[in-house]
Formats: structure tokens, C-alpha cells, sequence
């Protein structure tokens, strides 16, 4: 059965990569929802025609919330993206507060999961798709990352797992792990503004194609995997890293 309008939400969709994402899928014919936790970006989004609810991927209520949110908004759901995800400042493990890992672990792997627990029926009624985020620091880790990396390795071996259950329902399951792209999730972690461009002027010069990714680069191939164009792909992670990984 044909359906009128596809519908996406994406996770997280009210700022840096999943702000993008929304608006692209937007551009690709998508009715989108999106979720976060400040009411003003989701006002904001609201604005541009993007509907949104306030919701902490990381607490159960809100997702059970967010569930009932989309099933009374949206009817049905197309395309799930998990993009929420949090960051730590760089910490050697032996200095690592473990109410921070947890913290990490909660929204990255544990709120994933949850979403997409929640949201896998709709999914599946339209034999859908599902994008979750992962990061290159997931295969290559660097001093200091390990409970960012350790949650992203989660989330990939997730997704491995998810398309085997998935794929008896028709629903293809991505992980995508960007290298160094534009965003605000290190200034949300903690970087200063000086200290984030001196990062972003450093590690250009380490891709083969010496530029990190901005938004677009990752917010045009999640459009193509939830597109029908990728309708024989599943359970891979796709890295967006200007050649990084083949160092």
C-alpha cells in the first residue's frame, strides 16, 4: 500500500547534525518530527515546518511519551534517525567519573535502543528504515575517548544485530560514523569556542581530502539510505571521513 507522505523523526533533530538531517529530509519530501530538550530549538524547528516534543531520549517516561507523541501526530513512521547523542571532554580512563560514563551510556547506546524499541512497530507497518549514529572513534579510538568510543561500538554492534530481526519485517537497519564534522556536540561537551576552531583548523590537514565533513556530507547519504534507492542495503555502518579511515 502506498502511502501519501512519508514521515521521518529524527532524534536529536533541533541542533548540529540532526538539525540537517530534519531539514533534508524536509527537502526530500519527508513529513518530519523531531525530538530534543530545549524548547527553543524545538520552536525554532516548529518555525521552519518541522514539528518537534521536548524529550530526554535517556529517561523511559519520555520515550514512552515520545511514542504516543508520534503514533497521535503522525499515524505511521517511515524513517527513524538516532541521532541524539552526548560527548565527554577528553579524560584519560584512569581519571574517568563514572557518573559521566554512565551518562554516555544512557543516551548513547541505552536511549538508542529504547527509541528504537519503542518505535520498530511503526517502523515495520511501513516496512521502513532506521539510521542510528555511531563515529570513526568507534575503529579508530584516540587518547582520551574511551567511554565515547566504547558507546559507539555499542550502538554499531546494535545495528548488526537489529537488521538480522529487522529484515523479517522488511525494515532495513544503518549505523552512519562521521569523522570530524561541523557541529555543536564538542561545544556542548564543554569546548570552548577558540579551543573547537583551533581542533577544526588541526585536524583538516589528517584527511586525505584535508577538510573535515560538514553537516551536508552526512545529512545527503542518510537521505539515500532511508531513500528506496537503498533498498538492498542493511546492517552496515557507513563511514563519512573524508578518507580518514584509510589511514
Amino acid at each position: 500500500m502506498a502511502h501519501e507522505k512519508r514521515i521521518a523523526l529524527v532524534t536529536g533533530g533541533t541542533a548540529g547534525l540532526g538539525e540537517d538531517i530534519a531539514l533534508e529530509l524536509q527537502r526530500q519530501g519527508f513529513e518530519v518530527g523531531v525530538c530534543g530538550r530545549r524548547q527553543d530549538r524545538l520552536d525554532a524547528m516548529r518555525a521552519r515546518g518541522v514539528d518537534g516534543l521536548r524529550c530526554d531520549i535517556g529517561t523511559p517516561g519520555e520515550v514512552e511519551h515520545l511514542k504516543s507523541w508520534v503514533v497521535e501526530r503522525f499515524g505511521g513512521l517511515d524513517a527513524l534517525v538516532n541521532c541524539a547523542g552526548v560527548a565527554l571532554p577528553r579524560c584519560r580512563f584512569v581519571d574517568l567519573d563514572f557518573e559521566q560514563v554512565e551518562k554516555v551510556m544512557r543516551i548513547n547506546v541505552l536511549g538508542t535502543m529504547r527509541v528504537t524499541q519503542a518505535l520498530l512497530p511503526l517502523v515495520q507497518q511501513r516496512r521502513g528504515s532506521i539510521v542510528n549514529f555511531s563515529s570513526t572513534l568507534s575503529q579508530r579510538p584516540r587518547a582520551g575517548t574511551v567511554a565515547y568510543a566504547a558507546s559507539k561500538g555499542a550502538v554499531e554492534s546494535f545495528t548488526r544485530a537489529l537488521a538480522i530481526e529487522a529484515a523479517e519485517h522488511g525494515v532495513r537497519v544503518h549505523s552512519v560514523a562521521p569523522a570530524l564534522v561541523r557541529s555543536e556536540i564538542y561545544l556542548a561537551a564543554g569546548m570552548s569556542a577558540h579551543d573547537y576552531d583551533q581542533l577544526v583548523a588541526s585536524r583538516a590537514a589528517e584527511f586525505p581530502l584535508k577538510r573535515i565533513g560538514e553537516p551536508e556530507d552526512v545529512s545527503s547519504l542518510v537521505a539515500y539510505l532511508v531513500s528506496d534507492k537503498a533498498g538492498w542495503l542493511t546492517g552496515q555502518t557507513y563511514f563519512v571521513d573524508g578518507g580518514g579511515m584509510l589511514r
